[in-house]
């Protein structure tokens, strides 16, 4: 006689998997809704930008509290700081933003950008271990983005507003640290093992910082240089400590990177 060993699930079980499978796709879509709408009343009203920004992120940190519940405190915390760091750096971009189509674009932008960052992370994150899937390939592009904006916000301050260098040279500190900690940390590296290449790497990008700051050229350019450095003192080093660095990959990456650095350097105003 043959046994064959069947699972099944219990009614409650059941309801269980149903409640997670739903949540997944319908709270990133809520998420994506509520940063549209912060980012709209933003643009409507740019005094709402000192105090709305925070409340929208106070929000998404109790919807992701509560629906992590399998993850770690600090797992919570990095996975909710990624797209609510790019959320933050958003809105600052809109105030640097003359053109009322530009910030539209924008706004659906960062909109479908959070979205998708919580579709893959409520599918794979909720899982008992993570892995380097779509969802941690979502983080390098935000982080990437982050990092991007960041500059650019920063350097355009200065242009627009005359505020000091040295202020916003320490909030380019204090923001690319907390990136490059939430990057090695989300590839599932620890910080005590690694914390010597995450340490020269966040020195590096705060000298370039400096250095590039005295280029003639817009705010976007110069971001543009940063960006190509936390790529490459960042991200390409994360990915030789994680041994994926093949030399199809790395060639295509070094194109691609040659190339944006080719077309940034023809056509920025150098002169």
């Amino acid at each position: 006689m043959r046994v064959v060993n069947r699972v099944t699930l219990t009614g409650v079980e059941y309801k269980k998997v149903s409640n997670m499978k739903t949540a997944t796709k319908r709270i990133p879509l809520l998420i994506g809704l509520l940063l549209w709408a912060s980012l709209e009343i933003i643009n409507l009203r740019v005094n709402y930008i000192y105090w709305w920004p925070f409340l929208a992120a106070v929000a998404v940190f109790i919807i992701a509290w509560l629906i992590l519940v399998n993850r770690t405190w600090l797992d919570k915390i990095i996975i909710w700081f990624i797209p609510t760091f790019n959320f933050l750096v958003w809105c600052g971009f809109l105030s640097i933003i003359n053109s009322s189509l530009m910030r539209q674009l924008f706004i659906i932008i960062a909109a479908v950008s959070g979205w998708w960052y919580w579709r893959q992370a409520l599918k794979e994150v909720t899982a008992k271990e993570i892995t380097l899937g779509q969802w941690w390939r979502t983080v390098n592009i935000i982080d990437a983005l982050s990092i991007w904006l960041l500059a650019a916000i920063l350097y355009g301050w200065q242009s627009f507003l005359g505020w000091s260098i040295w202020w916003l040279w320490l909030i380019w500190l204090l923001g690319s640290g907390l990136i490059l900690f939430a990057d090695y940390y989300a590839s599932r590296l620890s910080f005590i093992t690694h914390w010597p290449i995450i340490t020269a790497a966040w020195l590096i990008l705060g000298q370039l910082f400096m250095a590039i700051y005295f280029l003639p050229s817009s705010n976007f350019v110069l971001a543009y240089l940063l960006l190509l450095a936390y790529y490459v003192f960042g991200q390409l080093s994360r990915d030789s400590i994680l041994k994926i660095n093949t030399k199809k990959r790395l060639r295509y990456q070094m194109i691609a990177l040659a190339l944006g650095l080719i077309l940034v350097m023809g056509t920025a105003k150098w002169f």
